[in-house]
């Protein structure tokens, strides 16, 4: 499919939208067509913009790269929101939710009223410290104390 007679504006937007529809395919199709016309003008692509194509390629079995051209696009504008939401996305598809909690934190410092990071890392969810903290995490003590509290805020017990 070729997308010549788009706009730089409508080519990214149509990727966002196709982003937000979880349509993999079709979002790296336009989001590459996006990347590739400003590389060929021999242009800096937005940051923005190379986030969102390097989420694609996350979910497009590319992760490797997509992680690479993600933080590239961090570097190039750290007060982006979603870039640092993109990064996160990342994070979680390769397995580390501990570096998508660390994402959004930065991204939180950067940008504190982030709606998209506020909603992500509520989402994501936030670990207590241990209730006996010179003991490890995983001690045994720990683990039951800390679904006892757990239990008495008024929460199920995770098993």
């Amino acid at each position: 499919m070729e997308f010549e007679e788009y706009s730089d504006e409508e080519l990214l937007e149509g990727g966002r939208e196709a982003v937000k529809r979880e349509q993999w395919p079709r979002a790296l199709q336009i989001l590459g067509s996006y990347v590739a016309r400003f590389t060929a003008r021999g242009e800096t692509v937005p940051a923005s913009g190379l986030a969102s194509y390097a989420l694609c390629l996350g979910h497009n079995k590319e992760l490797r790269r997509g992680l690479e051209l993600c933080k590239r696009a961090q570097h190039a504008d750290p007060r982006n929101p979603h870039i640092y939401w993109c990064l996160s996305q990342l994070h979680l598809l390769a397995g580390s939710r501990k570096d998508a909690i660390e994402s959004v934190d930065r991204g939180l410092r950067a940008v504190p009223d982030s709606f998209l990071l506020l909603r992500l890392r509520k989402r994501l969810g936030v670990r207590q410290p241990p209730p006996i903290p010179f003991l490890n995490r995983q001690h045994r003590l720990n683990v039951r104390l800390g679904r006892l509290m757990h239990r008495m805020k008024g929460h199920p017990a995770v098993a």
